[in-house]
């Protein structure tokens, strides 16, 4: 077999500068997405919906800040909200600035139902402020509304109102739950408080739980849940 040996350079030199080619314009697409997504957060207001990345900075600013870490600790902290808020600096309007994004970032500690919030700036990667939250100020998340259904399930009225279907019930919104076209058994939920001093829910974090089959909401069982004692009540159906 004979190698015409004139004829390999050129192919190897259009090879090089094909991939060479190749490489600077991935770079230069790469060094463009990055300067795109900077050129964004720059555009971006105030008040604009957080974007997941922001979201994740601003739980890690709060998390590190020792004066959030006295009052919530550092385990099994949960993060309920991050909001952008507006910032006013003295009494002008004309001091706002409509591109400055501050966080408002809500943690709470299911184990002693401590919350706290916190003022993140994310252009200085600093909190700003911080503030201890009663428990009957933190809102109420998907977290809870899963322990409660929890509690529930090993509640025997519970088990015996809802049947071998129990298992087969996911949380409302929750994340990872199956395609409504694949399970229509549905739990959610409606925090509660008490006008009667004399209720545990007059200053107890509850919930009362509702089942969905379908389209129908079960009439029993009726449970309320105390987060904060873990305790579970079943009320039969009114119309019983």
């Amino acid at each position: 077999m004979k190698y015409c040996r004139g004829s390999i350079f050129p192919i190897i030199i259009v090879i090089v500068t094909v991939l060479t080619l190749v490489g600077s314009s991935m770079a230069n697409g790469g060094l463009a997405a990055e300067q795109s997504e900077q050129m964004d957060a720059a555009q971006r207001g105030a008040l604009d919906p957080l974007a997941p990345d922001e979201e994740s900075s601003a739980e890690r600013i709060a998390r590190s800040d020792n004066r959030i870490k006295e009052i919530v600790g550092e385990r099994e902290v949960r993060l309920v909200s991050a909001t952008p808020v507006l910032i006013k600096t003295g009494e002008s309007l004309e001091k706002i600035d409509v591109h400055q994004r501050v966080i408002e970032v809500v943690l709470f500690r299911p184990e002693g139902e401590v919350g706290a919030r916190a003022l993140v700036n994310l252009a200085q990667n600093s909190v700003a402020n911080v503030e201890r939250l009663d428990s009957r100020h933190v809102p109420f998340t998907p977290d809870d509304l899963k322990d409660a259904f929890q509690l529930a399930l090993r509640e025997p009225q519970v088990q015996r109102a809802l049947g071998p279907e129990a298992q087969t019930f996911h949380i409302q919104g929750q994340r990872n739950a199956p395609p409504a076209e694949a399970s229509e058994h549905v739990v959610s939920g409606l925090p509660i408080r008490s006008s009667d001093p004399k209720n545990p829910c007059s200053k107890h974090r509850c919930l009362q739980l509702f089942f969905r089959r379908g389209t129908d909401f079960l009439s029993e069982p009726v449970v309320t849940v105390d987060l904060t004692a873990k305790h579970v009540s079943v009320e039969r159906g009114k119309s019983k």
